[in-house]
């Protein structure tokens, strides 16, 4: 009889198990999950500046953002470039009633003279010996070159398009050559800028990533040209926007040679756009 008793009082426990284990599966665990992922990033930045027309400090005049085809300038006002070395506007470095530098050549005993006396111009400053004429005394300009400059700083590679127009005579674009060249460090101005920056071409020379080294006329460039395509940024090590920047420098030529004074006076001028973006 216990015998019994016991193996009908185990059936009951296992019988008693076993309800509990389907109760527990009957019955589902409320659950919750939550999915959380912020992401802050930083896309290419190209910041230019150069020169304030107005007079005050250099300015930043793009401020550009993005890339792959889609970047955007945040500033919409031009920038002006400056006279190379300086932070002066390239037009303050030319005064009314200046003119291209003059060579008087041939003098009857005699050597040449110039009005090159430390600047780029001819003006009233100048001074000139009295000279003797022969037959083939005559005037004609020195190969004159103005140099100008601007300033861009960037966390990504970059590239720079150019391009030329006229403003007065067409053939004038013919008249005038342009080369670019980089310059990694200095002090402009009272400003120095690329303490933090590398050039902006791992080929690490100031012609690195050009187009073309030498001289081309401006007629080759009225459609828009990349005159430079970079392949890294300017910055390199921690610093502020003048510290990663790097400057470009414009070098245009101009001769015209003997001048024939029944010409009278003519300027040889014209407009060039620089345009930096992020490809």
């Amino acid at each position: 009889m216990r015998r019994t008793k016991s193996t009908k009082l185990a059936s009951a426990v296992r019988l008693s198990a076993m309800c509990i284990a389907v109760l527990a599966f009957a019955v589902p665990t409320a659950t919750s999950n939550a999915v959380n992922q912020p992401n802050f990033s930083i896309d290419g930045i190209a910041v230019i500046w150069s020169a304030d027309v107005a007079g005050g400090p250099p300015i930043a005049s793009d401020f550009i953002v993005g890339g792959g085809g889609s970047s955007s300038d945040l500033i919409a006002v031009d920038g002006h470039t400056v006279v190379t070395g300086t932070l002066d506007p390239l037009d303050e470095a030319f005064p009314d009633g200046a003119g291209a530098t003059l060579r008087i050549q041939n003098v009857a005993n005699g050597g040449n003279q110039t009005t090159q006396q430390g600047d780029r111009f001819t003006s009233g400053d100048e001074t000139l010996n009295a000279f003797q004429l022969n037959a083939n005394t005559d005037v004609r300009t020195i190969r004159t070159d103005i140099r100008s400059s601007f300033f861009v700083a960037t966390n990504v590679p970059f590239n720079i398009d150019v391009v030329a127009s006229t403003i007065g005579d067409p053939a004038d674009l013919n008249r005038i050559r342009l080369r670019m060249r980089m310059t990694r460090t200095g002090n402009d101005g009272g400003v120095s800028f690329g303490t933090s920056a590398q050039l902006p071409h791992t080929g690490n020379s100031t012609a690195s990533g050009m187009q073309w080294n030498s001289f081309r006329r401006l007629s080759a460039l009225t459609s828009n040209s990349d005159i430079f395509r970079g392949d890294r940024a300017t910055a390199l090590s921690p610093g502020t926007l003048a510290d990663q920047s790097v400057r470009f420098d414009l070098d245009y030529r101009w001769n015209t040679g003997n001048i024939d004074l029944s010409d009278g006076t003519f300027d040889v001028e014209a407009d060039v756009v620089y345009t930096v973006y992020i490809p």
